[in-house]
């Protein structure tokens, strides 16, 4: 995930080199459990799995970002944006600072989201209510 200019102070100097010795633990595949997908792949999501490009479409020139037209199981058509995966590097406590490998994991951007949607919740919320406390300041003036 990328790194909002406001945190980006509370990131040790060294952060680059501990991302990716974390990612090469992982083998450059994501650590969530059966998860399939790899750092730098392009493919799709099917039915909840990475599906990397089939080398049909690859030799046909698709790449990530384009959508292909295909047909599901059940023989309906549907669309299939193809994505490139990029492991991103988790805190599992949500401190920036807390760099210890036992705190951190590689993930795919899809379950990075996963694991952080109740903290951005909480963040969210608190940014709003930051935003409301300012208008009541300038309520009136």
């Amino acid at each position: 995930m990328p790194i909002k200019p406001e945190n980006l102070a509370r990131y040790p100097k060294d952060w680059k080199l501990i991302s990716a010795s974390i990612r090469q633990r992982a083998g450059n595949r994501c650590e969530w459990p059966g998860c399939t997908a790899c750092h730098h792949t392009v493919g799709y999501w099917s039915d909840g799995e990475f599906v990397p490009m089939p080398r049909v479409l690859r030799e046909a020139g698709f790449k990530a970002g384009d959508t292909v037209a295909a047909t599901d199981k059940d023989g309906r058509h549907i669309s299939l944006k193809l994505i490139r995966i990029v492991l991103t590097v988790a805190h599992l406590d949500h401190v920036p600072e807390h760099v210890d490998p036992d705190n951190l994991r590689a993930w795919c951007q899809r379950h990075h989201l996963a694991y952080d949607a109740e903290h951005h919740k909480q963040t969210a919320y608190a940014t709003r209510r930051a935003g409301l406390a300012m208008a009541d300041l300038f309520e009136g003036a």
